[in-house]
């Protein structure tokens, strides 16, 4: 299951570990998601798709970013209107934003919080231009805040969606914590 149709948390941990055991076999099979993804890179459509069902991996975000950046250049070159993939590309960078590259909290990867929320819940969030900016998005290059501010002009502020949503991550942080402690307990039961 991708990681965006997930609707609880039970699905968002059961894509988690059945997405873990697909990166192994695809491994072990030589058909890594990474490795496939470099045979399409002249494919925009197909790359941004093959990037987003590998969400929430860090280096699927910035597939997923190069995939819509190449987009968004040959619309241009045809004179075609940009605004959803520019649209599309903010709402990556912005969810991108929520996770962090550790938690202190959790002593783990961010990347383990950030997939066990689920996809509904992502999706659900609310992404404010006004509030959450482009400074501290780092999924955005100089070029794309070029596009987004010719779009909708300068935000009021700059953020994070992790800054602005720091309930929900905390949340999400307590409910592993927990899950973890539950696992040494278990494992003193036997």
């Amino acid at each position: 299951m991708h990681w965006l149709v997930s609707s609880s948390d039970k699905e968002a941990v059961t894509g988690a570990k059945a997405r873990r055991g697909d990166l192994r076999d695809d491994i072990c099979n030589g058909t890594f998601w990474y490795d496939r993804i470099k045979l399409i890179r002249e494919f925009p459509n197909e790359r941004l798709n093959l990037a987003m069902e590998n969400f929430p991996l860090p280096a699927a975000f910035n597939e997923a970013s190069i995939a819509l950046r190449a987009m968004i250049r040959e619309k241009k070159k045809s004179n075609d209107d940009i605004v959803e993939e520019v649209k599309l590309l903010y709402w990556i960078a912005a969810i991108q934003s929520l996770g962090v590259p550790y938690s202190k909290r959790l002593k783990e990867p961010g990347f383990n919080i950030l997939e066990s929320i689920p996809g509904s819940v992502i999706k659900g969030l609310p992404v404010a231009y006004q509030k959450l900016g482009y400074q501290h998005l780092e999924l955005l290059n100089k070029t794309d805040v070029k596009w987004i501010v010719s779009a909708w002009g300068e935000p009021k502020k700059h953020s994070t969606m992790n800054r602005i949503h720091s309930m929900l991550w905390k949340e999400y942080e307590d409910k592993l914590i927990d899950k973890r402690k539950q696992k040494i307990v278990d494992l003193f039961k036997m």
